[in-house]
């Protein structure tokens, strides 16, 4: 298996790492590419990545601890760490399965604690009453973490979870040379790029102060480590980890900390440069861990990740890493600001490049806005695309109709 598995990647031209272990408790640790593309510096199984909201995982185990001592509590409230009264029904569950209503730090820039955003943002929803994915809720809880542990987040990190597993490559305060660069894609160019030489997500890294939402990085077998240190009770009891892996009311897919689907748990995650997935089997002991240190296009990324999960089903890949932009021109005129038809109605602004549009959601970072077809639009590195011409905006496959403002 690892031999068709490596040729069938090395063919495809993967750069990353990964690690499976079958039902069989077979395993499979592999890595491909460049930690440094410019340099031509391999990638090796120490070699550190970048893996975003995987962290959430973690951060979710270290409240869960914390509960289990007895320190907190999940319906502890927020003003028992920050003054707020907009937020002051939000509780450490509501945090947890993203059903708090605070909006997402990652569009607002003038945000420079996150303890602002209690104070200058309005709820999405009243607390427990809707469910929406925001990093901040986590950044919140790393807080309460430091708080309550009087530890730093590194230091609860290494001490609650590394230590006890015996992670050697797992950290939130990396030294440069142990971390595989994240590289983006121009796809004006065509060729990699460095994070602030990007037009739109050139200011990112001044973001990076923020942790619990992401901020950690680790190897694939590290991360394996940790799934199977969970799961077997090392780090919380059973019971606990019974609750983690259990959906939320509110949403069918999302636990605390954790996504369920399908027959499987984990968690996937994005930042400039880097891409993240972890998933263990709900029924077996199989699990794929696979991280990537360049921008590819999402499809191909699902491409791998199915034929990692039956590798004799799928040899030959088909999606291209990046798929093939039109350039704008004069007649291209779709800027302005739409509504969806969803329970949010949720806006978006299109506004124009000098080769692309530009896209922003509210509290959302802007983004690039290619043109594909004729009449239909990517949303890069996402699986969303915009027809404009049937005014009908597709998020994996599902259709949501919009009007022009």
């Amino acid at each position: 298996m690892f031999h068709t598995i490596y040729s069938t990647l090395e063919k495809n031209q993967f750069n990353g790492a990964l690690y499976l272990e079958t039902s069989n408790e077979d395993s499979i640790s592999l890595t491909l590419g460049y930690k440094d593309l410019d340099n031509s510096i391999s990638i090796t199984e120490n070699t550190l990545f970048d893996i975003a909201s995987l962290s959430k995982m973690y951060t979710a185990v270290m409240v869960l601890q914390l509960i289990e001592k007895k320190a907190i509590s999940l319906e502890d409230t927020l003003t028992k760490w920050f003054h707020t009264d907009t937020f002051k029904n939000v509780t450490i569950e509501h945090l947890l399965t993203h059903t708090s209503g605070i909006p997402e730090y990652l569009g607002n820039a003038s945000i420079k604690d996150i303890e602002e955003i209690l104070h200058v943002k309005e709820p999405y929803f009243p607390a427990g009453s809707g469910w929406f994915y925001s990093n901040s809720n986590y950044v919140l809880l790393a807080k309460i973490i430091e708080h309550t542990s009087k530890l730093s987040y590194e230091d609860y990190l290494q001490k609650m979870i590394a230590c006890p597993l015996h992670l050697q490559h797992t950290t939130s305060k990396p030294e440069a040379e142990q971390i595989a660069v994240g590289r983006l894609f121009d796809y004006i160019n065509k060729k990699y790029i460095s994070l602030t030489e990007d037009t739109v997500f050139k200011d990112m890294d001044k973001l990076c102060s923020f942790y619990g939402d992401g901020s950690i990085y680790s190897t694939a077998k590290d991360v394996a480590r940790f799934i199977k240190g969970f799961i077997q009770g090392k780090l919380v009891s059973v019971e606990f980890v019974k609750r983690a892996i259990t959906p939320s009311p509110l949403n069918n897919n999302y636990g605390y900390g954790f996504v369920i689907q399908d027959d499987s748990f984990g968690h996937s995650g994005g930042w400039p440069g880097y891409s993240s997935h972890c998933f263990c089997s709900l029924t077996s002991k199989k699990m794929t861990i696979l991280l990537m240190n360049e921008e590819v296009s999402p499809v191909y990324e699902q491409q791998i990740l199915a034929f990692l999960n039956n590798p004799e089903d799928m040899k030959q890949l088909i999606a291209p890493k990046h798929p093939s932009i039109m350039l704008i021109n004069n007649t291209d005129n779709i800027e302005g600001t739409y509504e969806l038809a969803d329970e949010y109605q949720t806006r978006f602004t299109i506004k124009r490049g000098i080769d692309y549009f530009i896209i922003s959601f509210d509290d959302q970072h802007d983004t690039h806005l290619f043109k594909i077809e004729p009449n239909l639009y990517w949303i890069r590195n996402t699986m969303s695309y915009i027809n404009i011409r049937d005014r009908i905006f597709i998020e994996e496959g599902i259709e949501i109709p919009f009007n022009k403002q």
